[in-house]
């Protein structure tokens, strides 16, 4: 490459190496005068610090062209005889740019470095490096995500970026040795591809191969929510991270924070005056970064376990702890009584089963026809604090389009972060919410998943600071029913907990919960002691004990997590590499249906869930139909099992459970002059004796069959009385 080609210089006093074209254009006068030209430069300039980079024309072979001109400040005397020996940062930072290049790895490309020294102090000393144009940085980059709440897509692509390049770096044999988030600079290349340069080089050293401890040193700088830092080290290794890599990431990074620790220690002035300039300044800690995840509709995790916890103190676990211990003797005996009398009362299915709709991301009118195909059922939208208004005004339009068609409506509200941070945006989005909403919904589901630290509750102080404001709405909108707290899966201290620390004068309507079993597969699987009908059955017997609710229990949010359906997943990692598998509570399209139907039937059947919302109608990773498939959206099965299953039974009332063989379930219904039981099993087939006299066996999906025997697949009996 012809512009590597560098001479030695030797002008003014100056010493140093250039481009050849830019020493035939360069003269003495401008050398002397360079430091006053960066210093007094009103334009261009990109650092005004103690080392000061400003962009100045320079010609170079009759083309005036802009340079980046980066001008070391004076130092002490025993590094500039440090300098003397190793050369100087500038010099340095010309060697490592030109090795860089030489290697195919992006930095800004170098033109010249030249020093001048007077006896053993370095006086001046310049680098100098082409100006490719307005760069980015990795740390500016970050802010702007984090601001912005993501998306998480975006952030993980970020990282794919520069961790490829770092990984190539490193390989190339550079160890940067100062590798911050500001040292890493993104340029969007002519064909939009985003190149990663790195900066600040003068630190670095050539190694034939980096060690390990080498590279987790360039690691030790990089500032990053901890579970996307592991995020990273996977697109940095491409497969999985050696664990000894990992241990000494984890105490170069220790190292470094003592080490910034101790810096008020080692420079008291230079300390405080730092202090003073950022005082005014709000930073972002890494512990209240929020990120959305749009392809499976939910918050990213951010942080990793060890973070998590460290979220939860020992006061916050003390609260839980007392309020479960307080409630558990009468919630016990609550739970026997109400196991006894499962399946034994009769149980109209009209109306109990919702479904959920995207009004976000998705085309909300293509849609409707589908919530057409199931009939007028409960429909749930959700409202996010950080969706911001422009959303809100289009969502409470779709809202109010579904009220004029007759469907009965629930609104969930979605908090972020910033809904602690900033409790006057928060208390502001639910006065606008439910001013708009008035008169059209039954119920309002407030607080989302406060059990998930990645949902941006913290601790029970914090949930009760988010509730606040609903007090004075449930006085307000009296004729909207508040349900909550929305934890989500078998974590029921939290809920007990969550309830007992409710703000004063403030009472659910009836307890809503995100009941997932999906790690235990089927339904029917046991969690300990808990199946799924145990499981529903503790709930309401928390909501029966309790004193901020009705004894009713919602279930807002269920699916299961798809196959083969890679970032949609719920169940996903925010990143998965090529190849990888995912989590292994995935399940085909049929079971997903299977498993629908299941759940359904034995929590309401049960008697002790009032509703079920299902998450969601169209999702790729989760939904009853798929909106990615190459033939456009496509009904899953799932979703012709639930539109049997509503012909069916959604207007049928369910009479007794039927006794049958161990595995083997039959819920008998009354449908008109007609009963239908619906059998199935689990894990196991059934061959008969079938428990009704039927004239007329459905599979799930509603299609007439010839009986033989029964398995994982529900199936419908039909007896006509006629």
């Amino acid at each position: 490459m012809d512009d590597l080609k560098f001479s030695e210089l030797s002008l003014a006093g100056f010493t140093g190496k250039a481009r050849q074209d830019f020493l035939d254009a360069l003269t003495g006068d401008r050398l002397q005068n360079l430091r006053q030209e960066v210093e007094t430069a009103s334009e261009g300039v990109l650092v005004r610090s103690r080392h000061q980079v400003v962009v100045l024309d320079f010609e170079f072979t009759g083309e005036v062209r802009p340079v980046a001109v980066k001008y070391f400040a004076r130092q002490s005397a025993w590094k500039d005889r440090y300098d003397q020996k190793r050369g100087s940062k500038a010099a340095r930072s010309f060697e490592a740019a030109t090795f860089l290049q030489e290697h195919e790895v992006a930095t800004p490309p170098p033109i010249a470095y030249f020093d001048r020294w007077e006896g053993n102090r370095l006086v001046e000393s310049f680098y100098l490096s082409e100006y490719l144009g307005e760069l980015k940085s990795f740390k500016t980059e970050l802010i702007r995500l984090y601001e912005s709440n993501g998306p998480c897509e975006a952030l993980v692509g970020l990282l794919e970026h520069v961790g490829d390049a770092l990984r190539k770096m490193h390989d190339a044999g550079f160890y940067h040795r100062d590798l911050g988030n500001q040292n890493i600079e993104l340029l969007k290349s002519d064909d939009d591809r985003t190149e990663v340069h790195f900066l600040d080089l003068n630190r670095g050293r050539v190694r034939d191969e980096l060690s390990l401890r080498e590279r987790a040193q360039d690691f030790s700088r990089l500032k990053l929510p901890s579970a996307f830092l592991e995020i990273f080290f996977r697109i940095y290794w491409h497969s999985k991270v050696p664990a000894d890599f990992r241990k000494e990431v984890a105490r170069q990074r220790r190292r470094f924070f003592w080490w910034q620790k101790s810096r008020r220690l080692r420079h008291p002035i230079k300390s405080y005056r730092k202090s003073r300039r950022n005082k005014s300044k709000k930073s972002l800690r890494l512990e209240d970064v929020w990120i959305w995840d749009n392809r499976s509709a939910q918050a990213s995790i951010t942080l990793d376990k060890a973070d998590r916890r460290k979220r939860h103190s020992w006061l916050n676990n003390c609260k839980v702890a007392y309020s479960t211990l307080k409630a558990a003797w009468a919630v016990r005996r609550q739970y026997r009584l109400n196991m006894k009398e499962a399946f034994t009362d009769r149980v109209s299915l009209s109306g109990r089963i919702g479904m959920s709709l995207e009004p976000t991301d998705l085309d909300f009118d293509q849609q409707l026809p589908f919530l057409e195909d199931l009939g007028k059922v409960p429909v749930l939208l959700r409202f996010g604090h950080h969706e911001g208004k422009d959303q809100w005004d289009r969502s409470i339009g779709y809202l109010d389009s579904l009220h004029k068609k007759g469907y009965p409506l629930i609104v969930a509200v979605l908090q972020d972060r910033r809904s602690v941070l900033e409790p006057d945006s928060w208390k502001n989005f639910l006065d606008y919410l439910f001013e708009n909403i008035a008169g059209k919904v039954e119920k309002v589901e407030i607080g989302h998943v406060i059990n998930r630290v990645k949902w941006g509750i913290h601790d029970l102080r914090e949930y009760k600071q988010l509730m606040a404001p609903v007090v004075a709405l449930r006085e307000a909108y009296s004729e909207i029913e508040i349900v909550g707290p929305a934890c989500i899966d078998f974590e029921m201290h939290h809920t007990v907990a969550a309830l007992e620390n409710l703000p004063a004068g403030l009472r659910f309507g009836a307890l809503s919960h995100h009941l997932y079993v999906d790690r235990r597969g089927a339904p029917e699987n046991k969690q300990g002691a808990f199946g799924t009908v145990e499981k529903v059955a503790l709930l309401k017997a928390i909501s029966e004990n309790s004193h901020h609710c009705d004894g009713r229990v919602l279930v807002s949010e269920v699916n299961w997590p798809l196959v083969n359906t890679g970032s949609w997943s719920p169940v996903a990692a925010s990143y998965l590499p090529k190849g990888a598998k995912g989590s292994r509570v995935h399940v085909s399209e049929e079971q997903y249906g299977h498993y629908m139907i299941r759940y359904l039937a034995l929590v309401l059947c049960s008697g002790f869930v009032e509703q079920v919302y299902w998450w969601r109608l169209v999702a790729h990773g989760f939904g009853l139909i798929d909106e990615r498939d190459s033939s456009g959206w496509r009904e899953r099965v799932g979703f012709r099992m639930l539109k049997a299953f509503l012909q069916q039974l959604g207007q049928a009332t369910f009479v007794e459970k039927l006794d049958t063989p161990e595995n083997v379930y039959a819920l008998r219904f009354e449908r008109g002059a007609e009963q239908v039981v619906l059998l199935w099993c689990n894990g196991c087939e059934f061959s008969g004796p079938w428990p009704l006299d039927f004239d007329q066996a459905l599979d799930a999906q509603g299609g007439a069959i010839e009986l033989r025997r029964v398995g994982e697949e529900p199936v419908y009996l039909v007896q006509s009385r006629g």
